[in-house]
């Protein structure tokens, strides 16, 4: 019998992992449904997109999105030891101050920005050589700047500068409003993930055992109390027992986890013939993400992503590790808020690409290009993740309810934001290397057209978000510290216990979750 069962090694799994194997007092399982990283396009930066909806991607499909004449969004999500940190475009960010404050005011008690930031800072390993005293350089988490970004992309920082944004030098470590080139998760030119920083070093514990390749299927609960997972690995099914579960299987999987385990909205569990363990209305509600548009523009010169598969390109990487394979697709980006209201925090991102970016990177580029992902950060429209099926293999329904808050404001921004980054294409020096508006068109201006080219192309950022909502109130599916609300020793803690989705790219700040969630954990069960 294990002390622990940690569902999920994904970032905040591994982190877990790490964490709670630690002090070799507890014994801990950690249970993955994909394998280990050894798709050799996970190590290679540039690569990721090269993952999307293959052997090691879950790739989620979510419902027909109303607002946007029924278009269904792709969203790839990890399915190894590491998850989606071995895909991601690697960008490094503690996100915003507003961001943690407003959880707090939104019954998240000890989430503030003074109780997360000394953590963000101890678990990083800055490797610039500015900024170093607000930056960590002891914790596992490899930080390092950006030293292969084509010149497209400085070229976007001064011209979104020379637009008005801000020229604040660093993004990490407090507020924030300008341009940047991306800081990221990279070591010696190569990816550098949860898996590397966590996972890694803790497997050589003894007192850590890794099940991958299973897919956990249900929470054993019995009298109240979470007492072990059962798997279905290899068409045989078994049941691991333990003194305590941490779901961390995401924003879409612990939700679906929890209902298919008799936690959820009880008219739902009733109706796929589920038991009803717990009554909690708000598993798998509040789902959130950063809608986001493409807008591409034609370049003038050659150095785009479009050659990063070229001979010279290619051994160059292979004998140095620089070049465009070196790259993470999304070089820079920008933060600034375009609808007036009461905070002064961002709430448009502008994400720069040198490259054409086509159909959600599915496809690769047909023509020497740059595009701007528009993209809203404090996004009003909820969604949910719910049952389809009673069938633990089945995926669950996921509908993102993008720029559908009744007030429209998503969409302003969306549209703000697209102005803007217009403004920024035809500015020196980018305006330079611009040869025209290739999609949506210079043409397409008035909110109803832009709309309608949403409807072909509007994305996420791949950040989902809050579907196990923590607070105080009883609704809440897990407390400030992350225990389940009405189940003993069962906790959840990834993206999905976030209230909102942050202001950003977020995977320093699962990790952060995780880190925090362990030292709970672990006092708990070894009390």
């Amino acid at each position: 019998m294990h002390d622990l069962i940690i569902v999920g090694a994904g970032t905040a799994g591994c982190v877990l992992a790490e964490r709670l194997s630690s002090s070799g007092k507890l014994e801990v399982l950690l249970i993955e449904a994909g394998g280990p990283p050894a798709n050799r396009f996970v190590s290679i930066p540039a690569g990721f997109t090269k993952l999307f909806k293959s052997n090691v991607d879950w790739a989620f499909e979510s419902e027909p999105q109303t607002a946007v004449g029924g278009r269904c969004v792709f969203t790839p999500r990890g399915k190894m030891l590491g998850g989606s940190s071995n895909m991601n475009a690697q960008i490094h960010q503690w996100c915003h101050p507003s961001d943690f404050d407003g959880w707090v005011a939104a019954g998240a008690h000890g989430w503030a920005w003074a109780d997360v930031a000394p953590i963000f800072r101890s678990q990083e390993r800055w490797l610039g050589t500015d900024d170093e005293d607000n930056r960590g350089h002891d914790g596992p988490m490899i930080a390092s700047p950006n030293r292969n970004a084509r010149t497209l992309s400085h070229a976007f920082v001064q011209a979104a500068r020379q637009s008005g944004l801000g020229a604040q030098p660093h993004y990490n470590g407090g507020a924030y409003d300008g341009a940047w080139i991306c800081e990221l998760a990279h070591k010696n030119g190569k990816r550098f993930s949860a898996y590397d920083a966590y996972l890694k070093p803790a497997m050589q514990r003894a007192n850590l055992e890794i099940v991958s390749e299973a897919h956990a299927t249900r929470i054993v609960i019995e009298g109240g109390r979470a007492t072990g997972v059962c798997i279905r690995r290899g068409g045989l099914e078994q049941t691991f027992n333990a003194r305590g579960v941490v779901l961390a299987a995401g924003t879409f999987g612990s939700p679906h986890l929890l209902m298919l385990s008799g936690i959820g909205p009880a008219p739902t569990l009733a109706a796929f013939g589920l038991p009803v363990h717990v009554a909690a209305p708000e598993v798998g509600a509040n789902l959130q993400d950063h809608p986001a548009l493409p807008i591409v523009f034609g370049a003038r010169g050659t150095d785009t992503l479009k050659s990063a598969e070229s001979l010279c390109s290619v051994l160059r990487y292979l004998a140095f590790k620089r070049g465009m394979l070196a790259s993470n697709g999304v070089e820079a980006f920008a933060f600034t808020k375009v609808n007036p209201g009461p905070h002064s925090a961002p709430d448009l991102e502008l994400i720069f690409c040198p490259s054409d970016m086509r159909n959600q990177f599915l496809e690769p580029p047909h023509v020497h290009a740059f595009g701007i992902g528009v993209a809203v950060v404090a996004p009003r429209s909820r969604g949910q993740v719910h049952l389809r099926s009673a069938h633990p293999l089945a995926p669950p329904g996921i509908d993102f309810g993008l720029l559908s808050d009744s007030e429209g404001i998503d969409a302003s921004v969306l549209w703000a934001g697209i102005r803007l980054a217009r403004k920024i294409a035809a500015t020196a020096p980018l305006g330079a290397e611009n040869t025209g508006e290739l999609r949506p068109g210079k043409s397409i201006e008035a909110d109803r057209d832009l709309l309608a080219y949403a409807s072909k192309e509007l994305q996420t950022v791949y950040h989902p978000t809050s579907t196990c909502r923590m607070g105080s109130d009883p609704r809440a599916v897990v407390d400030s510290q992350l225990r389940v609300q009405g189940v003993d020793g069962l906790w959840v803690a990834d993206a999905s216990v976030m209230p909102t989705v942050p202001r950003g790219h977020p995977n320093a700040v699962v990790a952060m979750i995780a880190k925090r969630a362990a030292s709970w954990i672990e006092a708990s069960v070894v009390a």
